[in-house]
């Protein structure tokens, strides 16, 4: 029997800030609870006057509407408190599923269902707030159960060749949880480098691999002086983890062949590491050059390192990316490059300051782009160029120059608590 098993040390109370409430993502809204707004008499709220509620799903999907947008990307029901009118008006329950859930996210697994939360929200990013597990009854009940079998004697990908037992991947990523639990030495790129080691052991003593394929992990990760001299795999990879941010919001997670035919310039103009493009995350027009020349600090601060950490000790928990969906390393692979987009949109915001260093907050603005806008979006290699994509972000030796990419340079060691 499947159960929900909730991240111990998550903790989460909603501070009605707004945040998940005004932005360019488009919200889904069951047709039921839509019906349920044209039967109500929202008369008193003047900013709903003469106003369509909802409109037909950009994705198509039947039974779902997408609600209207108010002033900018804030959402039509948002209201001048910053609280939701429809919650206000008619209920929690009335609101749609996707916001109930918000900020818990689940991942399946071969025997469970991992619950967590997005670091979008100020809250979660904070560490504030109640406990989750405390919240067990709120979570069941807006976070269904998925109703699959349990598949205990199921073996989870480590590359695209070898497999382990679930009682191995489960030691595999309790090793990695570890290097990212506060208390730990090391900056984020070597504890990056140090799962990369552990995951390429374990494909060498699993007969996966060459024994020469093992490198020295107390050697330095070195910064890149420029990007787009990277190897064209690792380049690829990062154009994909940002190319949602190049797409309206309703286009989106809905390529046909034509659009992914179309995907492929756009790609290769984003790996080349030059040029402008719109960003619709960050609500203008980004020069990339720009942001990666823009003089940083050498390292992160201690509160940026420690906000990463506990964002991917999340991430490596909820199996989020890893088993079900990627082989082992190309779901760590995926998480170097989320954390690569986080430090491109954070070094984006601190050029348009033109700030000295990368401070915590331009690292909290820049997980919250990457975990709202690009980790909820379909993957590029679940859409096109499948093969190549999906070889690349199975090479360990690929992942290792991808660790470089957004490295800062000449980095040192700390102790984070």
């Amino acid at each position: 029997m499947r159960l929900h098993v909730i991240e111990k040390d998550a903790r989460f109370s909603c501070g009605s800030c707004g945040a998940c409430c005004n932005q360019p993502w488009r919200t889904s809204i069951e047709a039921d609870k839509a019906s349920a707004l044209d039967r109500h008499d929202f008369s008193k709220y003047t900013q709903l006057a003469g106003k369509r509620f909802y409109h037909a799903a950009a994705d198509g999907r039947a039974g779902f509407f997408d609600l209207a947008k108010g002033e900018g990307t804030k959402c039509l029901f948002l209201d001048t408190d910053g609280l939701c009118i429809i919650h206000k008006e008619l209920g929690a329950e009335a609101k749609p599923g996707m916001c109930r859930q918000f900020p818990l996210i689940s991942s399946r697994t071969w025997v469970d269902e991992r619950v967590s939360l997005n670091f979008a929200c100020p809250s979660v990013q904070r560490g504030t707030g109640e406990l989750l597990t405390n919240q067990a009854q709120d979570v069941a009940a807006v976070v269904p159960l998925s109703g699959r079998p349990v598949q205990a004697d199921e073996r989870v990908p480590l590359n695209a060749r070898v497999t382990i037992s679930l009682a191995e991947n489960d030691a595999l990523l309790g090793s990695i949880e570890r290097l990212f639990e506060p208390g730990t030495d090391g900056d984020i790129w070597s504890r990056l480098s140090q799962s990369l080691d552990f995951v390429e052991q374990a494909i060498v003593k699993q007969g996966g691999a060459a024994v020469d394929l093992v490198v020295d992990s107390t050697a330095p990760i070195e910064s890149l002086a420029n990007p787009a001299t990277a190897p064209l795999g690792t380049r690829m990879l990062f154009a994909a983890t940002l190319q949602p941010d190049t797409m309206p919001a309703d286009l989106t997670g809905r390529l046909g062949f034509l659009g992914r035919l179309t995907l492929i310039p756009k790609l290769m103009t984003l790996a080349n590491f030059s040029g402008t493009y719109p960003s619709r995350v960050l609500g203008r027009n980004v020069t990339i050059q720009d942001g990666l020349a823009h003089p940083v600090a050498p390292d992160l601060d201690d509160e940026s390192t420690a906000l990463l950490c506990r964002y991917l000790h999340s991430r490596v928990w909820q199996r989020a990316l890893m088993g079900t969906r990627l082989s082992i390393l190309a779901g760590l692979h995926q998480h170097i490059h989320d954390v690569n987009a986080v430090l491109f949109f954070a070094r984006a915001e601190a050029a348009e300051e033109n700030s000295p260093a990368l401070d915590a907050g331009h690292i909290r603005r820049g997980l919250g782009f990457v975990e709202f806008h690009l980790a909820n979006q379909a993957r590029v290699y679940d859409q096109t160029l499948k093969g190549w994509l999906r070889g690349q972000l199975n090479d360990v030796q690929v992942a290792r120059q991808s660790l470089r990419l957004m490295r800062l340079p000449a980095a040192t060691l700390a102790r984070h608590h």
